[in-house]
Parts: structure tokens; C-alpha cells; sequence
């Protein structure tokens, strides 16, 4: 596999989520180490857990498992769903060839909107998204955010990672739905069909009935005056 290899080289960007990925998946070393904001989250809401094993990771689009895997190497029992075929099975290779696959709960295949029917309500202590909620429209994405919630306990935490307009490449096609683009420049070139927020949308899709916005932040990476990446970091909390 080629150490560095643009999206254009892999992808159209057209077709379904798990098309675009799987090709992505298939070519591309992506995504070995967790980002600061998802160790700091984990850090800050677990690490002082009587018993880590005990304490319940759920990932929504986990990619090839960078995010499980560090959560697994310390301690915590973890669970995802996937687009694609590719990352779980990378993922899984990672976990034998590591001697981690005893932290794994379940691994689903498949669009979270219904994979989320068969995980157990009321069984996490927490959820994250890095990034891969933005590839849904805004009503799916809600949907996903409330039944995602009720697989929380109560008092569990959740942390979603997502972009605002200002990225590289970003331009919103209105014909696509609310906030959304296909982007062909940038880091989320040929990537698909990606939903922005705002801070409205935040309080819209993160806050319900139950459930809270507790932290919004901001990360930002530049490169010669122009914005490539601007991230929202949203933190939250099932009410007890």
C-alpha cells in the first residue's frame, strides 16, 4: 500500500458513503493514532474509573479504529459501526496483531441510522463521532444523535468532532440539502457529500429532551493564510 495517496487518485466522491469509503479504506493507510480531542475527552470523563474494563466506548463511523484502538490499549471495553468492510477489517487485524480483540464488544457493518436498532439501549458510557456524523444530512443526523443518546446511561457523556464552513474547499450546494457540499479541493476532497455547522446547528442537532451541549470549542489549522481544516469540538451528557 502506498504511504501517501490522494483522494483524487482513489475516488469520485460519487456514489454511496459506503462505496466512497470502502475504495478509501481499500488504498489508503488512513488514520493510526486518535486525535488530542478525542484523548482528552476519554482522559478527562475516565480515567479515573474504579474499573476501566467496566466502562463502555461506543464509536459512530470508526473508520479503521484509531479512536477503539486507543480506547482498547487503555482499558475500556469498545464497540463501532462502519461503512465499510475494509476498516472493520483493518481494525480487527490491528486488535489480533496487538493482542487487544478481547476489548471488543461488537463491531457493526453498515449505516449507524439502523445498525443503531440492534445495540442495546441504556449500555454505553459513552458515544463519539470524529468527523464521520458530517457525512449525513442535517434531519438524518438528528435522528441518529437521539438514538445514539438512548444507548447512553444516564450520566453518559458524548463527544462529536465536526466541521464548520470555513475549511478548505467548503461551499455550500443547497441542492444537496441544508449546510452540505461536495467538496473537490482540500482535505475532504473527493470524499463525498459533507454537512458544516454552524453554532445554531449545533444547539439544533446536539440538545434534546434529555440531552445537553456541556462544551463547544474550536480547531483550527492554517497553512500560508488559508484555513484547511475548522473544526467544532462538541461535548455533551445524557441527563440522570
Amino acid at each position: 500500500m502506498k504511504k501517501f495517496i490522494s483522494n483524487a487518485e482513489i475516488s469520485t466522491g460519487l456514489g454511496s458513503p459506503d462505496e466512497i469509503w470502502e475504495q478509501i479504506y481499500t488504498h489508503k493507510e488512513w488514520g493510526k493514532y486518535p486525535s488530542e480531542a478525542i484523548i482528552r475527552f476519554i482522559a478527562r470523563n475516565f480515567y479515573n474509573a474504579k474499573d476501566r474494563n467496566s466502562v463502555k466506548v461506543l464509536e459512530l463511523g470508526l473508520g479503521t479504529g484509531a479512536n477503539l484502538w486507543f480506547c482498547a490499549r487503555e482499558g475500556f471495553r469498545v464497540s463501532g459501526i462502519e461503512w465499510s468492510k475494509s476498516g472493520i477489517e483493518r481494525f480487527e487485524k490491528r486488535m489480533q496483531e496487538e493482542h487487544l480483540s478481547g476489548q471488543i464488544d461488537t463491531l457493526l457493518q453498515g449505516d449507524y441510522a439502523q445498525k443503531l436498532d440492534e445495540l442495546e439501549d441504556e449500555s454505553f458510557d459513552a458515544f463519539m463521532d470524529s468527523y464521520s456524523l458530517a457525512y449525513n444530512d442535517f434531519e438524518k443526523t438528528k435522528n441518529i444523535i437521539e438514538k445514539a443518546v438512548k444507548k447512553l446511561k444516564k450520566g453518559g457523556k458524548f463527544l462529536s468532532i465536526t466541521p464548520s464552513a470555513n475549511n478548505f474547499g467548503f461551499k455550500e450546494d443547497k441542492s444537496l440539502g441544508h449546510h452540505c457540499c461536495r467538496p473537490v479541493e482540500g482535505s475532504d476532497a473527493f470524499t463525498g457529500v459533507i454537512r458544516f455547522c454552524d453554532e445554531e446547528d449545533i444547539k439544533k442537532l446536539y440538545e434534546g429532551k434529555d440531552y445537553e451541549v456541556q462544551s463547544i470549542s474550536k480547531l483550527t489549522h492554517s497553512s500560508k493564510g488559508v484555513v484547511e481544516n475548522d473544526l467544532f469540538i462538541i461535548t455533551g451528557v445524557k441527563h440522570g
